[in-house]
């Protein structure tokens, strides 16, 4: 049977790396879009006897970088089936609107989110083709409601990200094209958020933060990991237009 191929955008690290790990220890064909040359080439060597694996050097955010890799990535595979919009990113302050730069705004507005329209839009012909695709895009409880950390421009993007999504499975349906989001609340991936939320907390300020979580713990990448590859499975078939909150319920809170 034909191998299917999927795309991992900011996937060599993180929730984009073990959701890349996900999807090759079950035989499918991956390709992984990432800005970090240092973090491609370690996870290249630590994928190389997992399975047929492709790591590009992208910049989800650069039209004619995306073209380049999707381009690539159908050179070798000869089509894709799913595609992940996993890479984003926040200021590393967030901060009152009248104090963010507005070369800060656009940075964090065109990875979240035109990094996802790019990417999108580099790889719905060849879906559109095969009349069969599966497109998630990772939106986050702050364009549910608000960000706990990362910031207007933040939430604003990924508010956007969720218009798009559904915007987008209005045009994509009659192609056998579906799209949708995944919600994360607070992940525990990275040093930045480990530091942020857990290892230099006291224990009375982690419990105030494990408060704002009705589960009452913090997410985990496989959290993530499992909900995208349903969506992108067979038993996500009728499933196109959502939004999936995996947030232990931080966006009621």
């Amino acid at each position: 049977m034909e191998s299917k191929v999927a795309i991992v955008t900011g996937g060599a690290d993180g929730i984009g790396k073990e959701l890349a790990r996900k999807y090759l220890s079950n035989q499918y064909e991956v390709a992984i879009f990432d800005v970090s040359e240092k973090a491609l080439q370690s996870t290249a060597q630590e994928f190389q006897r997992l399975g047929n694996f492709l790591p590009l050097l992208t910049n989800v955010a650069d039209e004619a970088s995306v073209t380049d890799s999707v381009a690539q990535v159908i050179r070798r595979f000869s089509h894709i089936d799913i595609l992940v919009n996993n890479a984003g990113g926040s200021m590393a302050v967030s901060q009152e609107v009248e104090r963010i730069a507005a070369a800060d705004w656009d940075k964090v507005i065109n990875v979240n989110l035109r990094g996802a329209f790019l990417c999108a839009k580099a790889v719905i012909p060849a879906m559109k083709e095969r009349k069969s695709g599966r497109i998630v895009n990772m939106a986050s409880v702050a364009g549910r409601g608000r960000s706990f950390f990362g910031g207007t421009p933040y939430a604003a993007a990924k508010a956007g990200v969720i218009g798009f999504t559904r915007q987008a499975s209005r045009e994509l349906g009659k192609f056998g094209i579906t799209i949708n989001a995944v919600a994360p609340g607070v992940v525990i991936s990275g040093a930045r958020i480990s530091d942020y939320w857990h290892n230099k907390k006291t224990e009375e300020e982690r419990n105030a933060l494990l408060s704002l979580t009705p589960l009452g713990r913090m997410g985990v990448p496989a959290d993530i990991v499992e909900v995208v590859y349903f969506l992108t499975s067979d038993g996500g078939s009728y499933i196109t237009g959502a939004v999936i909150d995996v947030n232990g319920g931080q966006w009621v809170g």
